[in-house]
C-alpha cells in the first residue's frame, strides 16, 4: 500500500484494539474508576511539581485563557491552570478520577473549573461544552480508539492551540509487561499506539504539527516489595498466588534499593505535538 493511501486511523485502531484485547480487561478509563488509585495518581503527580510546571510553561496560558483539559485525572493539571487563567473545562469519564479532582479543586478554593464526567468520544460539543477554547490539550490521555475523529473534535472547539501529549516507543510500564505477560497470562502484550502512527494521522488531516521530543522519569518509589506488588498488581492482572510469585520475583531482580526504600526506575521517551487553528476550527 503507498504511504499516502495508508489508513493511519486504521492502523491506530487496530492498534489500541489489539492492546485492550491483550490486557484482558476494559478501555483505559475503567482503570481509574477506583477513588483509590486516583487519590495515589494525584499524590505521585504532585511530588513531581517540576513536569506540571513543564507543561504549564509549554502552553503559555495567559489570564484570560479559557482552555479545555481532556481526560484531565484527578486535576494535576487543570487545577493548577484554572489558578492561572480565567476558566478551565476538564472532561473525565473515571468517577474516581472525577471525584477526586472536584474535591482537589475545593480544597484550593478553585471555582472557576467546570468537570464534565464523560468519555471524550461522547462529548457533544453544544451541548456540554462552552467553546471555542484558546487552548485545547490532552496530556497523556488519547485511550481513544477513533483518534481521527477524537482530533477532528477538538479542533472544532479550539480558536487557538491544541497540544497533544503521547509516547514515543514502548514506554517504561509496558516493557515488563511485555516480559512477564506470556509468564503471566499465556499470550503476548500487545503495547498501544505510539507518536509515530499519531503523527500520521494528524497528516492525513492536513494538519503538520509542530514536534518536540524528550524523556519522561518514570520511577516509582516504595517503602518494601510487597507494597510494589500491592500497587503493581492489578497493572498486571494478578489473579492467583502462581502469578503473584512470578511478578514478586521479578521486582526482587529489578527494584534498585537505596536509603530503605525501593525504587522501580523507568525512563519514557515522550513527545509534544501542537498547531494552531484555523478559522473554521481545522487544523
Amino acid at each position: 500500500m503507498e504511504f499516502e493511501t495508508m489508513d493511519w486511523n486504521g492502523i491506530w485502531k487496530d492498534l489500541y484494539n489489539r492492546n485492550v484485547a491483550s490486557r484482558g480487561r476494559g478501555e483505559c478509563a475503567t482503570i481509574w474508576e477506583s477513588r483509590k488509585k486516583a487519590e495515589e495518581f494525584l499524590a505521585r503527580s504532585r511530588e513531581d511539581p517540576g513536569r506540571i510546571e513543564n507543561v504549564i510553561d509549554a502552553l503559555r496560558p495567559a489570564p484570560e485563557s479559557r482552555i479545555l483539559d481532556i481526560g484531565a485525572g484527578p486535576g494535576t493539571l487543570a487545577v493548577p491552570l484554572a489558578r492561572l487563567t480565567r476558566q478551565v473545562t476538564a472532561v473525565e469519564p473515571a468517577a474516581g478520577m472525577a471525584d477526586v479532582m472536584e474535591e482537589y479543586a475545593l480544597g484550593n478554593g478553585i471555582q472557576n473549573l467546570k468537570i464534565v464526567r464523560k468519555r471524550w468520544e461522547d462529548i457533544d460539543p453544544a451541548a456540554d461544552l462552552d467553546g471555542p477554547y484558546d487552548i485545547v490539550f490532552a496530556s497523556h490521555s488519547l485511550g481513544m480508539p477513533d483518534i481521527r475523529g477524537a482530533v477532528g473534535k477538538m479542533a472544532a472547539v479550539a480558536s487557538g492551540r491544541v497540544f497533544l501529549f503521547w509516547f514515543g516507543g514502548i514506554t517504561s510500564w509496558e516493557k515488563p509487561m511485555v516480559d512477564l505477560w506470556p509468564q503471566l497470562h499465556g499470550r503476548e502484550y500487545q503495547p498501544g499506539p505510539k507518536v509515530d502512527v499519531l503523527f500520521n494521522v494528524l497528516w492525513s488531516m492536513g494538519i503538520c504539527p509542530n514536534v518536540e521530543v524528550g524523556l519522561l522519569d518514570h520511577t516509582r518509589l516504595y517503602p518494601d516489595i510487597d507494597a510494589a506488588l500491592a500497587d503493581l498488581r492489578e497493572q498486571f492482572g494478578i489473579a492467583n498466588p502462581e502469578q503473584e510469585d512470578i511478578l514478586r520475583k521479578y521486582l526482587e531482580s529489578t527494584l534498585v534499593q537505596k536509603n530503605g526504600q525501593f525504587f522501580l526506575p523507568g525512563t519514557t521517551t515522550g513527545a509534544r505535538l501542537w498547531w494552531d487553528t484555523w478559522p473554521n476550527g481545522g487544523g
